[in-house]
């Protein structure tokens, strides 16, 4: 599986998936979202197998008092029946949170295709989970 940060041009390909998340999402609101947030607060990021998107992760840096330099999975969508990936892309979420000196990554909110088997070293926080390096 490959996973990366999708460029302009490959963000078409995940707003299928998004949407199987977003349900009341449009396409001229996702539009008007990544025009005004990527590349500097959202970034999204997808893993492929064989050239297919099969999962899509919009991730966002944050930092606060509490955890200092922190990424926060806003959308996490997997295509149907590939929910076995959701642990690789979740421990390259990891990576990509330390390779930009991140303390924590939080998954919070709801997503789909992810189960808490996925999440093994993270902790119950608010309305999410965590795990703190």
């Amino acid at each position: 599986m490959q996973i990366r940060e999708l460029s302009p041009s490959e963000l078409h390909e995940g707003f299928p998936l998004l949407k199987t998340l977003r349900l009341d999402l449009t396409a001229t609101q996702f539009e008007r979202f990544i025009a005004s947030q990527f590349p500097r607060d959202y970034r999204p990021i997808g893993a492929y197998e064989r050239g297919v998107l099969h999962i899509y992760a919009g991730v966002t840096l944050r930092e606060n008092l509490e955890l200092g330099r922190y990424l926060i999975v806003e959308d996490f969508a997997v295509r149907e029946h590939h929910e076995h990936l959701s642990k690789e892309m979740i421990d390259f979420l990891g990576d990509y949170a330390r390779m930009h000196t991140c303390s924590a990554v939080i998954v919070w909110g709801r997503q789909k295709g992810l189960s808490l088997k996925d999440l093994e070293g993270y902790r119950p926080k608010r309305d999410g989970w965590i795990k703190q390096f």
